[in-house]
């Protein structure tokens, strides 16, 4: 048994395979996730535990800079294959070492558990004696954390009718109500269309007021994904004009919704319940084993996705970080707090990071 660490594209294609098929990872862990990251200047690596060269755990690292800081940031993990528990220790470690390696000031982990959770998460982890004295919670905020899953499950259903059945009533109204609007639904693939779907999504950003990335740091990496079947774009339609969209991506038996917007008008077409209920059915369809509609939002958004999750499964003690300079780091923490309202500015100096 070996850890490899590595960028190289034969490694990066198993990996890939390895997170759409554990049932315990993550989109957060895909090699193109990762590579978004550097149209901010961010490196990334993938580490790798490997038996007779069949991977059976891992992490996905973003090495993140801005001026002369640095930061190892392991989004999501690290995770392993069940029966491997024992080497979670293990692989925290090298998370560590790397970290240093890199002459970070600074890492974190996120170890999905959660003891009533499903066959996704960490139930039960043996004894983790690196995490002893450790600090829990993530100091560095600009690197998405998961904190669970917005469950769903449908693979345990005879036909799409019983699987609807399993909402409760007003919700199957809505979805109903939905379906006789007449909506076209659309994966879109070009650029022309996905660009048209994700400037509905950055407008339903504006109007609500929290941020999205703009469209030319995040174009590749969706036209990647929806290109190499790791995420679909749908597009909700009404003669012709678009109503709703959503992403979603595949890993870990299910896909994760990602981001969505619709268009606010009258008559209403519920574009948002259409487009899940096909998301769904998709899941359904493709035999995974569930939809996650994932955490936050809004309140209005938060009830609408608890609506059609069985339940919210919330990561237990889970977030844990190092500071490994702590000079640099509070001179970090510094900048920070001064820029942490001026996002704008923040967005600046993150992409000067290449110079």
């Amino acid at each position: 048994m070996e850890i490899i660490f590595s960028k190289d594209n034969v490694w990066l294609a198993k990996w890939d395979d390895f997170v759409q098929n554990e049932n315990r990872a993550s989109h957060l862990l895909l090699s193109d996730w990762n590579k978004a990251f550097k149209s901010y200047g961010f490196d990334f690596e993938i580490g790798l535990l490997v038996e007779n060269d069949k991977i059976i755990g891992g992490f996905s690292a973003v090495i993140a800079k801005a001026l002369f800081f640095k930061f190892y940031i392991v989004p999501f993990g690290p995770i392993v294959s069940d029966g491997y528990e024992s080497k979670v220790n293990g692989l925290i470690e090298k998370v560590i070492e790397r970290a240093k390696f890199y002459k970070s000031s600074y890492c974190h982990i996120t170890i999905p558990e959660n003891a009533d959770g499903n066959e996704h998460v960490f139930r039960e982890l043996p004894s983790l004696p690196i995490l002893n004295n450790v600090q829990k919670g993530h100091l560095f905020k600009y690197v998405y954390s998961s904190n669970g899953l917005n469950w769903k499950t449908v693979n345990n259903f005879a036909n799409e009718e019983d699987l609807l059945s399993s909402f409760r009533a007003s919700v199957r109204r809505y979805i109903r109500s939905s379906e006789r609007k007449q909506l076209e639904l659309r994966f879109l693939e070009s650029e022309v269309e996905v660009k048209l779907a994700y400037n509905l999504c950055l407008e339903n950003a504006k109007n609500h007021n929290y941020s999205l990335r703009e469209w030319s740091s995040f174009k590749e990496t969706l036209l990647s994904m929806i290109e190499n079947k790791k995420a679909k774009f749908l597009g909700a339609f009404y003669e012709n004009d678009i109503k709703g969209a959503a992403l979603i991506v595949k890993a870990g038996n299910y896909y994760t919704y990602i981001l969505g917007g619709t268009k606010k008008q009258k008559p209403d077409f519920l574009a948002g319940h259409f487009l899940h209920w096909q998301a769904i059915k998709l899941s359904f369809s493709e035999k995974l084993r569930g939809y996650n509609i994932s955490l936050g939002g809004s309140k209005g958004v938060v009830d609408l996705k608890n609506s059609y999750a069985d339940s919210q499964i919330y990561f237990e003690n889970s977030k844990y970080h190092w500071v490994l300079k702590p000079t640099h780091f509070k001179l970090y923490l510094f900048f920070e707090k001064k820029l942490k309202n001026n996002k704008k500015l923040i967005s600046k100096l993150l992409n000067r990071i290449k110079r």
